[in-house]
C-alpha cells in the first residue's frame, strides 16, 4: 500500500510510512480525529527520539492481547501466556489491543516521549498508542526486574532499556515482570551531567518565566535572569551524542550547544531569514577559549549560545526611551565551566549581525548585559569595552569576554547642549524684543485709536496682546520651575498654556476676519460683533485651561526636556508646562492643525483676490511685504512645529527657523504695522499735495 508514493506499513487503526524506519519521514495518519496525532517527525534526516525505551523479546505461543490501565506512579510490564499487562500513571487511549495471531518470538518495545506526551507499544510490525498524556514524567528513573522461576516460559529475553534520547543503553537480566520507577535522584544543580529531557524541562521553565514573570515578586526581571543563568548551567552539563544540539523552537527562547575539540576555532553561522529585521548572525570564537589548562584531561568542551527575544518582557530593556534592541534579539554565549574575560585584542570574540538598512538617525552600539552593580535590578546595558564595526547591512561587535550581548540602537541626539544654548539665547532675545514691540504697538494704538478708522486693527491689537502674554509667561515659566513652590509652577504653567491657546485662537480669528474683509467686504464697525470675537478669543482658552485643571490638577507642573551632551549622557532642562503628553499632543497640536489649515485656505483666497485687484502703481516688494505680514498675522510659520517630528539636520534646521520666526512674531507684526502706517501717511500726504497743487493752479488761472 502507498500513501503519496511512500510505502506504508499497517498501524493499529492507522498507517505509518515505512520510510520512517529509514529515518526520512514518520507520520501517524489516523482515520478519526484522535488518530490525527503527529507520532514522530523526521526533521533533516533524523527522527525525533524518545526519552526512554524498553525493549524485550517475547515468546508468542497463543492468542494474546495487551492490557493497559492507569495505576500508580511507575510503569510496570508483566508478561503472561495470554498477553502483556502494562500499567502506567498516564490516562489510557484504549485499554485492550489484540496482538498478532502467528506464534513465535516477537520483539516489542515500549516508548515514552516527553515532549509530545506519547506512550506507545511496538509489537513486531504493529504499533499501539497506549496514552497521549505522558507529559511531565521525570527524566530520572530506574528499571528493575522482579524475581521469577528459572526457565519460566513467561520470561522476557534480550531485555534492554535506553534513556536520554538513546544516549545511554543498558541490558537487564531475563524476567517476567519489570518495574520502571520515576524518581528525583538529586538536584540537577548538583549533578555533573544531565539528560536532554531534564534540560528541555528547564528551558520550558525559563521560557515561561520570560513570558509570564512570577507575580508578587518585586524584581520580575531579576527572576527571569535567574532562570537564564540556571539554564546556561544546565546546557553546559547536557549529555548528547551529536556534535551539536538545538533545543526550543518557540519565539521566546532557543538554545544551541556545540562540542568543540581542544585548541580549535568555532565558527557559527545561523540560517538567514530575510523577513526579519535581523536576518541572521555569525559568531567566531577563538581557539584560545578552548585551550586546555594544565592538569585537565583531554576532552570536548561545550559552547552554549542562547537566543532570547526581548520583546514584550521586562528583562533586557534599555533604560533610555530613545534606545531599543536591534531586532529584539539578545544572544548569550558561554563556555561550560569557564569564566571568559580579558581576551587579547587579536583573540576577541566576534559577533556579526546581518540586518536591514539602518535608519539615518539611529546609531548602533554593541552592548553587554552588566550585572556587576545592578542596584537592586537584574542589570543594565553597558556599551563600554567593545569595538563596533558598522556597515549598511551588518554590524560587527568585538568582545574580550562572554555574557549576554545585543546591538543597542540609539537615536542620534537631535538637540545637544550646544544647540540648546544657541536656541535658548535666540528664544529669550526674541521673546523680550517681541514682548516689548507688542506692548509698544498696543500702547501706541490705544493712544491714537480715536484717529483710527480701520476697526479690524482692533483684532490685530488683541493678537499682539495674546503674543505679549505668551512671551511673558514663557519668560517666567523657566525660572519658576527652579523653585520648590509647586503651586507657583502650576500657576506659571497654566498662564503659559492660556497664552498659547489665546494666541492660536486670535490667529484663527484673524484669518476669519481678513477673509470677511477682503472677500465679503464685511463692515466691522458693529461694536457687538467685536465683543463676540473677544469673548471667543479670550473665553475659549480660559475655559479649556479651567477644564483641564478641574479634571486633573497634576496636568500642570514641572516638565523635563532631555538635553544630550553625548549619545548616552544627558541633562534635564525643566520648564513649568503641561505634564500630560496626551493633552499636549491632542489638544495643542490638534488646535494648531485646525488653525493652520483654516488660515492657509483663507490666505490662499485673499492672495488670489489681491493679485486680481492690484494697482499698477504698486511695486512687487510692496506685495511681498503684504504677504509676509499676512503670513505672520495668520501664524503660518507655526507650521514648522510639525517638522520637529522629523530627524537629523532637517529637524535641527526646522527648530532654528521655528524659534527665530515665532520668537520674533510680535516684533515682525510691529514692523508690518509700522510699514502700513508709513504707507498710509505717505498716501495721505500725496493726496494733500495733489489737492494743494490743484488749488494753486486754480488760483493762478484766476489771476
Amino acid at each position: 500500500m502507498e500513501h503519496f508514493g511512500i510505502p506504508v506499513q499497517t498501524f493499529q487503526g492507522a498507517q505509518v510510512p515505512k520510510a520512517c524506519n529509514r529515518k526520512r519521514a514518520y507520520f501517524y495518519l489516523g482515520v478519526n480525529p484522535l488518530d490525527n496525532w503527529l507520532l514522530l517527525v523526521c526533521i533533516h534526516g533524523r527522527t525525533v527520539q524518545e526519552d526512554f525505551r524498553f525493549c524485550a523479546t517475547r515468546n508468542h505461543t497463543q492468542d494474546s492481547s495487551v492490557y493497559y490501565k492507569k495505576h500508580g506512579n511507575f510503569i510496570r510490564i508483566v508478561n503472561h501466556a495470554n498477553g502483556l499487562n502494562i500499567s502506567a500513571p498516564f490516562l489510557p487511549e484504549s485499554r485492550n489491543h489484540r496482538l498478532q495471531t502467528h506464534s513465535g518470538p516477537y520483539r516489542f518495545c515500549v516508548y515514552g516521549q516527553q515532549e509530545s506526551g506519547l506512550f506507545r507499544l511496538q509489537y513486531g510490525n504493529m504499533n499501539y498508542i497506549l496514552s497521549t498524556e505522558a507529559k511531565g514524567f521525570l527524566c530520572s528513573f530506574s528499571v528493575s526486574g522482579e524475581p521469577s522461576q528459572n526457565g519460566s516460559t513467561s520470561d522476557l529475553h534480550s531485555v534492554s532499556y535506553a534513556y536520554n534520547k538513546g544516549y545511554h543503553n543498558k541490558s537487564l537480566p531475563n524476567s517476567s515482570a519489570y518495574k520502571i520507577i520515576f524518581h528525583d535522584n538529586g538536584s540537577a544543580d548538583r549533578k555533573s551531567s544531565l539528560q536532554v529531557c531534564e534540560v528541555e524541562k528547564e528551558l520550558e521553565r525559563a521560557a515561561a518565566g520570560l513570558e509570564n514573570p512570577i507575580s508578587g515578586r518585586r524584581n520580575r526581571s531579576g527572576t527571569s535572569y535567574h532562570y537564564l543563568q540556571r539554564l546556561d548551567t544546565y546546557l553546559g552539563k547536557m549529555d548528547f551524542k551529536e556534535d551539536n544540539r538545538i533545543l526550543g523552537e518557540g519565539p521566546r527562547l532557543r538554545a544551541h550547544v556545540w562540542k568543540v575539540k581542544p585548541n580549535k576555532t568555532l565558527a557559527i553561522h545561523s540560517k538567514l531569514e530575510e523577513n526579519k529585521e535581523v536576518h541572521g548572525f555569525d559568531v567566531t570564537l577563538p581557539s584560545v577559549l578552548f585551550a586546555l589548562p594544565r592538569g585537565r584531561k583531554q576532552g570536548d568542551q561545550k559552547v552554549v549560545l542562547m537566543e532570547v527575544s526581548s520583546q514584550n518582557q521586562t528583562l533586557f530593556q534599555p533604560r533610555q526611551n530613545s534606545s531599543w534592541i536591534l531586532g529584539g534579539m539578545v544572544f548569550g554565549i558561554s563556555v561550560a565551566d569557564r569564566q571568559v574575560s580579558g581576551l587579547p585584542k587579536e583573540q576577541r570574540v566576534a559577533l556579526t549581525f546581518w540586518h536591514n538598512r539602518l535608519l539615518k538617525n539611529a546609531t548602533p552600539q554593541c552592548a553587554f548585559w552588566d550585572t556587576s552593580a545592578n542596584g537592586g535590578q537584574a542589570g543594565f546595558w553597558n556599551t563600554s569595552g567593545s569595538e563596533v564595526k558598522a556597515g549598511w547591512n551588518r554590524t560587527i561587535c568585538l568582545w574580550d569576554h562572554l555574557t549576554f550581548f545585543a546591538v543597542l540602537m540609539t537615536s542620534s541626539p537631535d538637540l545637544d547642549y550646544i544647540h540648546k544654548n544657541y536656541l535658548t539665547v535666540i528664544t529669550y532675545f526674541g521673546c523680550i524684543l517681541s514682548a516689548l514691540a507688542s506692548f509698544f504697538t498696543v500702547c501706541f494704538f490705544l493712544c491714537s485709536r480715536k484717529n483710527e478708522r480701520d476697526n479690524i486693527v482692533h483684532i490685530h491689537m488683541n493678537l499682539l496682546w495674546a503674543i505679549f502674554l505668551l512671551d511673558v509667561s514663557f519668560l517666567i515659566a523657566v525660572p519658576l520651575s527652579a523653585t520648590e513652590n509647586d503651586m507657583a509652577c502650576k500657576a506659571g504653567a497654566m498662564f503659559l498654556h492660556f497664552g498659547l491657546l489665546a494666541c492660536l485662537t486670535w490667529m484663527g480669528i484673524e484669518g476669519y476676519s481678513l477673509y470677511r474683509l477682503v472677500i465679503d467686504v464685511f463692515d466691522f464697525s458693529t461694536r457687538n460683533f467685536l465683543l463676540k470675537l473677544c469673548l471667543v478669543g479670550w473665553g475659549l482658552p480660559l475655559f479649556l485651561v479651567i477644564m483641564i485643571l478641574a479634571v486633573d490638577q497634576s496636568s500642570y507642573g514641572p516638565y523635563s526636556i532631555k538635553v544630550y551632551e553625548t549619545s548616552d549622557k544627558y541633562t534635564n532642562a525643566t520648564i513649568c508646562w503641561i505634564t500630560n503628553k496626551h493633552i499636549n499632543s491632542c489638544l495643542n497640536l490638534g488646535f494648531l492643525s485646525v488653525v493652520l489649515l483654516f488660515n492657509t485656505i483663507m490666505l490662499a483666497a485673499m492672495v488670489r483676490v489681491i493679485l486680481k485687484l492690484r494697482h499698477r502703481d504698486y511695486h512687487q516688494w510692496q506685495y511681498a511685504v503684504m504677504l509676509l505680514g499676512l503670513s505672520c498675522v495668520l501664524g503660518i510659520p507655526w507650521g514648522l512645529a510639525f517638522f520637529s517630528f522629523t530627524f537629523g539636520t532637517f529637524k535641527l534646521a526646522a527648530l532654528y527657523l521655528f524659534t527665530i520666526i515665532n520668537s520674533f512674531q510680535g516684533f515682525l507684526i510691529f514692523l508690518w504695522y509700522l510699514a502700513k502706517m508709513v504707507q498710509a501717511r505717505r498716501s495721505v500726504s500725496a493726496q494733500l499735495m495733489s489737492s494743494n497743487s490743484a488749488k494753486l493752479h486754480s488760483s493762478s488761472s484766476m489771476l
